[in-house]
């Protein structure tokens, strides 16, 4: 699986009826009662953008973009239906909507809502009044509506909030994939109490806060983008009467590199004759320079002694033709991944090795780094490959782990391993930890390997 995650290009909070904005508060107070407000913002998708048109990642049905804000709450049980320093109280069991935004807007450089009449950092007021706000979305131009909308939104998601701590996560797969895919033009989303709440006329103010783009803490929001490009490659593990995948894997130098189009295959016996039904195998690409088909063998010798060859044809780069790529592949019998009699104890005893990432290393954040995870047996000296090789990444907030990846699988090939790219990491210390898993049983690595993402500039 590979990871993306786009952050915030702007963000607002407009209140309503009010020229006010505070779209430079690292928080963001969404409020129903005697006023209402709404949380605009724009992502950032020019990199994920670049990315798909230079091919690193493909787009397709399992593709998810999944919006992330970290409620203010977190940490912090107190705070649940307390009030805050405004005198609004934390609202619970309630619904806020994601919706569209259909027009341009520039950010502004509030701070606060009320005027303190002093300066949060020398020479800028916490106070202003310049677009975008409730009536204004630039200088010049007024919203169409005041307040973007008033009863009838275009709404992409309603989340719904028990104790009102939740933090707030929205599928907006279809939204960025019309920006990235059909070039649909990207104005922003907003988010605001579902538009029943708004009309309640509560005696203290109900509110709800996530931290937003302008936070100096690790909970900046962002769009999390998820690619199911996995490599799961059976070459040296392939089970007859099972659907198992062949790759085909193209490189300039250390670097992936994509063919002009996707070639076809034909799955041959040792003599070179095509098996039935499995000619012009139609491949997928699964991320840059990685080509994969799927088929089963069904009804061909598989004693794990015969050969069996994948053609890859139609080849081009750059325009010219390069020869058919022919790799062998040895068919096992399905019964040979299962045991039938006695019961079989694992004794083999394991070390986990990981290469790619040194301990305590600073990694210039935009670096892409390729990591290797290896178990030896300590009974057989040889390396095994896992089919089940788990990272997880995570962060420390005092005494608790915050994930930035939950366990994930590596893939499996001629070894285990994903590319951990950096460029979407904030600069600061991470924590990885790797286990594999085999007959039911999680093998470790000891130890947790710190390493740090450090500014590029």
């Amino acid at each position: 699986m590979s990871y993306f995650r786009s952050y915030f290009e702007k963000n607002n909070t407009i209140l309503k009826n009010y020229q006010v904005n505070t779209a430079k508060n690292p928080n963001t107070e969404i409020i129903y009662g005697s006023i209402t407000s709404k949380f605009i913002f724009k992502i950032d998708l020019s990199e994920l953008k670049a990315k798909i048109n230079n091919g690193d990642f493909v787009i397709d049905s399992d593709t998810k973009h999944t919006l992330k804000m970290t409620n203010t709450i977190f940490g912090d049980e107190s705070l649940l239906a307390d009030t805050n320093n405004k005198g609004r109280a934390r609202t619970s069991s309630f619904d806020l909507i994601v919706f569209k935004l259909n027009e341009f807007w520039d950010e502004g450089v509030g701070f606060d809502y009320e005027d303190q009449v002093f300066d949060f950092t020398s020479g800028n007021l916490t106070f202003n009044e310049r677009p975008s706000n409730w009536f204004n979305r630039t200088t010049l131009d007024s919203w169409a509506i005041n307040g973007i909308y008033s009863t009838d939104p275009v709404i992409l998601q309603t989340i719904h909030f028990d104790n009102g701590n939740e933090d707030l996560v929205a599928d907006i797969t279809e939204y960025v994939n019309g920006i990235l895919v059909d070039n649909h033009v990207n104005h922003g989303l907003g988010i605001a109490f579902s538009p029943v709440y708004e009309e309640i006329q509560s005696e203290l103010d109900q509110s709800v806060a996530f931290f937003t783009k302008y936070t100096q803490t690790f909970y900046e929001p962002f769009v999390d983008t998820y690619f199911n490009d996995r490599i799961i490659d059976n070459r040296y593990n392939f089970i007859e009467n099972e659907e198992q995948n062949l790759y085909l894997y193209v490189s300039k130098g250390t670097n992936n590199y994509d063919l002009d189009t996707l070639p076809t295959v034909d799955i041959t016996d040792a003599s070179g004759s095509i098996i039935t039904g499995l000619g012009d195998i139609q491949c997928i690409k699964v991320r840059k320079g990685v080509y994969k088909i799927s088929f089963g063998l069904i009804d061909a010798i598989c004693d794990g002694k015969r050969f069996y060859y994948d053609k890859w044809k139609g080849l081009s780069l750059n325009g010219v033709e390069i020869p058919n790529v022919i790799q062998k592949f040895v068919p096992k019998p399905y019964t040979a991944e299962f045991s039938v009699g006695e019961n079989v104890r694992e004794l083999q005893r394991y070390s986990a090795q990981f290469f790619g990432v040194k301990l305590n290393e600073k990694i210039k954040r935009g670096d892409t780094r390729k990591i290797v995870v290896s178990f030896r047996s300590l009974d057989v000296p040889k390396t095994q490959i896992f089919e089940e090789v788990y990272y997880r990444i995570y962060v420390r907030e005092g005494r608790t782990q915050v994930n930035v990846f939950d366990w994930t699988l590596l893939d499996m090939n001629n070894e285990n391993s994903f590319l951990l790219d950096t460029s979407y990491l904030i600069p600061r210390e991470y924590y990885m930890e790797i286990k594999g898993k085999t007959h039911g049983e999680d093998i470790n690595y000891n130890d947790v390997i710190k390493f740090e993402i450090v500014s590029e500039k």
